[in-house]
């Protein structure tokens, strides 16, 4: 048996919303991890092309999920959990 294509919609809503926030989290962290590498060798991020690039997807990735009504704060909050979760 099929689903009401309104709970359809809902179920797609909510796994949208929940990929948005999975990428955009995990891209946080990838911007932090290549800053914490660099910053362990001794050099600055800031002028690092890869961590450049890596903060201007971090950041189109942020805006699509803005877009989806996830507030960038909330964004930090799931990357930091991730960071703690083994």
């Amino acid at each position: 048996m099929s689903k009401p294509a309104w709970l359809q919609s809902q179920l797609d809503d909510r796994a949208r919303t929940s990929d948005a926030m999975s990428a955009a989290a995990d891209q946080m962290n990838v911007c932090r991890g290549i800053a914490a590498d660099l910053n362990a060798k001794g050099q600055d991020h800031t002028s690092d092309p890869f961590w450049r690039a890596a903060v201007g997807e971090s950041h189109r990735l942020a805006a699509e999920a803005e877009i989806l009504g996830i507030d960038v704060h909330d964004i930090g909050e799931e990357a930091a959990r991730r960071r703690s979760t083994p």
